[in-house]
């Protein structure tokens, strides 16, 4: 037990092996779930998996089950990213938008950040201009043709 927690890489399968080899080793229970963070019933529910199936049940367990089903198909999630990366929408309320009119499925504005977070993108946007902006006074000024030279006083 101890050499099967040690070689596994899934921290929450590790977890539980780890509880397993202390209570092979003799710890009691409450002992085992202090030590590694966790609730005496959590620990109770891992040794019902280990009478069940031994080791193999342990570690084929998956907590939180499958997920929601995706609202858009695979094909859809691809078009969408493409559609984005290049900065066509502003905010993720167009994108909603785009989205409701394109594939005929609802999103809120939440589940859009949702989704562009799982499909690795962002709307790219640029900053804000002000309506009485002056390029070209900004480019000069930043070339270093301003007016009047700040001086430092002594």
């Amino acid at each position: 037990m101890k050499a099967a927690y040690r070689e596994n890489r899934d921290r929450w399968v590790r977890l539980r092996l780890q509880a397993l080899w202390l209570l092979r080793r003799g710890w009691r229970m409450e002992q085992v779930a202090e030590v590694v963070g966790t609730e005496y019933r959590l620990v109770q529910r891992w040794v019902a998996w280990y009478r069940q199936g031994g080791r193999a049940a342990v570690q084929g367990h998956r907590m939180g089950g499958t997920g929601h089903p995706a609202f858009l198909t695979a094909a859809q999630q691809e078009e969408v990213a493409t559609e984005v990366a290049p900065g066509r929408f502003r905010t993720a309320a167009e994108i909603r938008d785009w989205i409701a009119q394109e594939y005929g499925v609802e999103y809120t504005v939440a589940g859009v950040y949702g989704l562009l977070d799982r499909l690795r993108c962002a709307p790219k946007v640029p900053r804000p201009v002000h309506a009485k902006t002056d390029r070209a006074a900004q480019t000069a000024w930043k070339k270093g043709d301003s007016a009047r030279r700040s001086v430092r006083p002594a």
